[in-house]
Protein backbone atom coordinates (compact mmCIF):
# COMPACT_ATOMS: atom_id res chain seq x y z
CA UNK A 1 0.00 0.00 0.00
CA UNK A 2 2.47 2.63 0.83
CA UNK A 3 4.41 2.12 -2.43
CA UNK A 4 0.62 2.95 -4.30
CA UNK A 5 0.57 6.07 -2.23
CA UNK A 6 3.99 6.97 -2.84
CA UNK A 7 3.17 6.53 -6.68
CA UNK A 8 0.11 8.60 -6.13
CA UNK A 9 2.25 11.53 -4.39
CA UNK A 10 5.09 11.71 -6.91
CA UNK A 11 2.46 11.79 -9.90
CA UNK A 12 1.27 14.76 -7.76
CA UNK A 13 4.77 16.52 -8.47
CA UNK A 14 4.56 15.83 -12.00
CA UNK A 15 5.58 19.40 -13.41
CA UNK A 16 2.94 20.47 -15.67
CA UNK A 17 0.11 18.81 -14.89
CA UNK A 18 -3.23 20.54 -15.93
CA UNK A 19 -4.94 18.42 -12.56
CA UNK A 20 -3.21 17.32 -10.15
CA UNK A 21 -4.83 13.78 -9.36
CA UNK A 22 -6.82 13.78 -5.83
CA UNK A 23 -7.61 11.86 -3.19
CA UNK A 24 -11.11 10.76 -5.42
CA UNK A 25 -8.21 9.53 -8.17
CA UNK A 26 -6.64 7.58 -5.70
CA UNK A 27 -9.48 5.67 -4.31
CA UNK A 28 -10.69 5.13 -7.87
CA UNK A 29 -7.09 3.76 -8.85
CA UNK A 30 -6.94 1.46 -5.83
CA UNK A 31 -9.64 -0.20 -6.55
CA UNK A 32 -9.34 -0.86 -9.85
CA UNK A 33 -5.78 -2.21 -8.96
CA UNK A 34 -7.97 -4.99 -6.56
CA UNK A 35 -10.53 -5.34 -8.98
CA UNK A 36 -7.83 -6.21 -11.27
CA UNK A 37 -5.89 -8.33 -8.49
CA UNK A 38 -2.65 -6.25 -9.33
CA UNK A 39 -0.37 -6.40 -6.19
CA UNK A 40 -0.21 -3.08 -4.75
CA UNK A 41 3.75 -3.72 -3.49
CA UNK A 42 4.57 -4.13 -7.01
CA UNK A 43 3.53 -0.97 -7.82
CA UNK A 44 6.02 0.88 -7.56
CA UNK A 45 8.88 -1.03 -8.59
CA UNK A 46 12.54 0.57 -9.08
CA UNK A 47 13.21 -1.09 -12.75
CA UNK A 48 13.86 2.13 -14.73
CA UNK A 49 11.85 -0.05 -17.56
CA UNK A 50 8.74 0.49 -15.78
CA UNK A 51 8.10 3.93 -14.72
CA UNK A 52 4.54 4.12 -15.68
CA UNK A 53 2.53 2.28 -12.93
CA UNK A 54 -0.53 0.14 -14.05
CA UNK A 55 -3.73 1.76 -14.57
CA UNK A 56 -2.60 5.29 -14.22
CA UNK A 57 -4.44 6.96 -16.65
CA UNK A 58 -7.53 6.43 -13.85
CA UNK A 59 -5.30 9.02 -11.70
CA UNK A 60 -4.94 11.74 -14.71
CA UNK A 61 -8.17 13.72 -15.18
CA UNK A 62 -7.69 14.64 -19.07
CA UNK A 63 -5.90 13.09 -22.13
CA UNK A 64 -3.56 15.45 -21.85
CA UNK A 65 -2.22 14.99 -18.72
CA UNK A 66 -1.94 11.50 -19.12
CA UNK A 67 0.37 12.09 -22.93
CA UNK A 68 2.39 14.54 -20.56
CA UNK A 69 2.92 11.96 -18.10
CA UNK A 70 3.71 9.39 -20.75
CA UNK A 71 6.22 11.75 -22.57
CA UNK A 72 7.71 12.19 -19.32
CA UNK A 73 7.93 8.94 -18.27
CA UNK A 74 9.08 7.85 -21.64
CA UNK A 75 12.37 10.13 -21.71
CA UNK A 76 13.13 9.11 -18.13
CA UNK A 77 13.12 5.55 -19.40
CA UNK A 78 15.53 6.46 -22.24
CA UNK A 79 17.82 9.30 -20.11
CA UNK A 80 18.70 6.19 -17.77
CA UNK A 81 19.45 3.83 -21.06
CA UNK A 82 21.78 6.21 -22.08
Amino acid sequence: MANALNTFYDMRKVPGLKKKPSTSELLDWLKLLLVDDIDLDLVREQNPTKLIPPLHGALLKNEQDVQLFERLAFLARRDTRA
